[in-house]
């Protein structure tokens, strides 16, 4: 495989993870349970409200992340003023839920957006990139959400320089699974479908759009997406390196 398209958010980096962790902390310090449910719930409820809910849903930007962008990219400052007013109803509604104190919402929709800004890769992400320059591949990061967000997550993982091309849905305005951002990477080093592989936990975004541009697929498990028998991957994998069997293909 000449070309391949990663994905970024719980396929090199630790999305899910974090996220739930941080909230944990945050519920243990006003003492509930299940603060990451009931975030998630109320705020997947209240961004599907939102006015320009369809184009976050065209480009793969997802309520949780709404919690903590900072929306500094020109053209969203719209979305910045609905932020924190989002954010803090979020937190009331989830703390009244679990008959927590409602009044530490904006105190807690602060925290959040503080502390969730940690960007831990998975342990092999190193070694499989690694093996890929070192067999000549050309690298694509193809990333759905906002500019500003995305891309502080990749420089904050210290991959700022590790792809030759980065394709961030918020900047083309094309989400993930359009093939047409797909394709864009194949035009981009004329590369034939057949020669590229696009590795991503998503099978809905990542699997599907990869099948649909006529390009391999990788679904990476990594525990908190089922497999969708509709987007049937080319190879599953629990693991980067396990991918690397496709280097010879």
């Amino acid at each position: 495989m000449k070309l391949w398209l990663l994905d970024l958010d719980d396929t090199l980096l630790e999305d899910h993870r974090v996220s739930e962790g941080v909230l944990a902390h945050l519920g243990e310090r006003v003492g509930v349970e299940g603060l990451y449910g009931a975030v998630r719930r109320h705020a997947e409820a209240l961004f599907r409200e939102a006015p320009f809910y369809p184009w976050a849903e065209r480009i793969g930007h997802s309520a949780l992340e709404a919690l903590w962008a900072a929306y500094t990219t020109p053209g969203l400052e719209g979305l910045a003023e609905w932020a924190w007013p989002f954010r803090e109803r979020v937190f009331r509604e989830a703390l009244a839920e679990l008959g927590g104190p409602v009044g530490e919402a904006r105190a807690l929709a602060e925290a959040f957006f503080r502390e969730r800004r940690r960007y831990p890769l998975f342990p092999e992400v190193p070694e499989f990139l690694e093996a890929l320059r070192a067999r000549g591949a050309h690298l694509v990061l193809l990333t759905n959400g906002v500019p500003d967000l995305q891309r502080e997550k990749l420089f904050g993982a210290g991959l700022g320089g590790a792809f030759d091309l980065t394709l961030v849905s918020g900047e083309v305005g094309l989400g993930k699974p359009d093939p047409r951002l797909f394709r864009m990477a194949l035009c981009a080093f004329g590369v034939a479908p057949e020669e590229a592989v696009m590795v991503g936990d998503n099978p809905e975004r990542d699997v599907q759009g990869a099948l649909l541009a006529g390009l391999k697929a990788v679904w990476v498990d990594r525990g908190h997406r089922a497999p969708d028998p509709r987007f049937p991957p080319h190879l599953a994998v629990r693991d980067l390196r396990q991918a690397l069997a496709l280097l010879g293909g």
